[in-house]
């Protein structure tokens, strides 16, 4: 469905679900003296977060749910992508600060585009879900837009997503001497994904 949807399943694998072995070198990292406390902190709130509806009704929660398994493919047992959307409209905050000046407010948006998916949409074939997320990207391109970024934020925020595609970035406590093409700290090698 979407230009991440390759690259996405990849990293929710097919396999079971978060490893011990995943797990271990996700946290052996985080409380590794590489990751400063405020980071670790946060991450280590991501890597087990699973927010209740706040917000949504349980429709449209559900409805949301399907859509961003198709739009970026993971297990949301895994990594809760929708949970940290749906507290954040129950809070009332904006997305990322800014929006088109003709478009309403997020919760808005993202309700009148969940309404316009078909009945029945969570029960629907992968191939048929698809088809409706290309006729909803078609019909309200800016929240569709909206909804694609932060479900991708979200995804790649997560401390699995990162360990997975090998990146350790936030593991910046003793610095980057090594900036060069194709060099790495050991940290990168020894902690990358798969």
């Amino acid at each position: 469905m979407c230009s991440l949807s390759a690259l996405c399943s990849l990293l929710a694998g097919s396999g079971p679900r978060l490893s011990s072995q995943e797990r271990g070198a996700v946290l052996a990292l985080l409380h590794s003296s590489a990751v400063t406390p405020v980071t670790r902190q946060v991450l280590l709130e991501r890597l087990d977060a699973r927010q209740e509806r706040q917000f949504l009704s349980e429709a449209e929660f559900n409805r949301l749910r399907a859509a961003a398994v198709r739009l970026v493919p993971h297990d949301p047992a895994e990594i809760d992508v929708i949970g940290p959307l749906d507290a954040r409209l129950h809070s009332g905050l904006s997305g990322d600060g800014w929006r088109y000046a003709d478009a309403p407010p997020d919760a808005e948006a993202y309700r009148t585009l969940l309404a316009a998916l078909p009945g029945g949409f969570v029960t629907l074939s992968g191939e048929q879900q698809d088809e409706a997320l290309r006729t909803v990207q078609s019909s309200h391109a800016r929240a569709f837009e909206d909804l694609l970024s932060e479900l991708a934020e979200t995804f790649f925020a997560h401390p699995l997503t990162q360990h997975r595609i090998g990146y350790v970035g936030f593991a910046d406590a003793p610095g980057w001497p090594n900036v060069g093409p194709n060099e790495l700290e050991a940290r990168e090698v020894s902690h990358g994904g798969q």
